[in-house]
């Protein structure tokens, strides 16, 4: 129950105004009575629709997919091993984009301009695979581009997301 509310905080955090240009806002929490001792595998479960106001946009499917390259490294980097469907615990990744229209009026004119803001958010997941129980989430957001995926920022993005993720401890 205390890793349902957890969860359901932590999306709720996710739903929070933008972050500035150039600036990526990460958040992360860990189930309160999960223990990494035992995990020294991982493997990759499908995606889910992200959580509102984010919908799968155009660039999901390939931002999930680049980001799983990465994420992999980053667990790998961590201690752990890619076990594929049998791991010790399994990662989710989703993506989406959610655009924002703020109407401002021009100075010395009485015309109104729509400007919108994308911002994109990479989710990240992990579940023991023996309960099915979430043990770690974690959230990236930035503004983005809709009409491209920024390869760097989206590393420097996974990098941030999983640095407070615990390492494998070696017994």
């Amino acid at each position: 129950m205390k890793a349902i509310a957890l969860v359901c905080v932590t999306m709720m955090a996710a739903c929070a105004a933008p972050a500035p240009a150039g600036s990526v806002q990460v958040q992360s929490a860990s189930a309160e009575t999960a223990s990494f001792a035992p995990f020294r595998t991982f493997g990759f479960r499908l995606a889910e629709i992200p959580p509102s106001p984010y919908q799968v946009s155009a660039r999901s499917f390939e931002v999930e997919r680049l980001a799983h390259d990465m994420v992999a490294a980053e667990l790998v980097r961590k201690g752990y091993t890619d076990a594929g469907a049998n791991g010790d615990f399994l990662v989710r990744i989703s993506s989406g984009a959610a655009t924002q229209y703020t109407s401002t009026v021009m100075s010395g004119s009485d015309e109104d301009r729509l400007q919108s803001v994308t911002t994109g958010e990479v989710m990240v997941d992990a579940f023991d695979r023996s309960t099915a129980q979430q043990v770690w989430h974690g959230t990236a957001r930035a503004e983005v581009d809709p009409r491209r995926i920024n390869e760097p920022e989206l590393q420097a993005a996974v990098h941030q997301l999983l640095a407070p993720f615990p390492a494998r401890s070696v017994q």
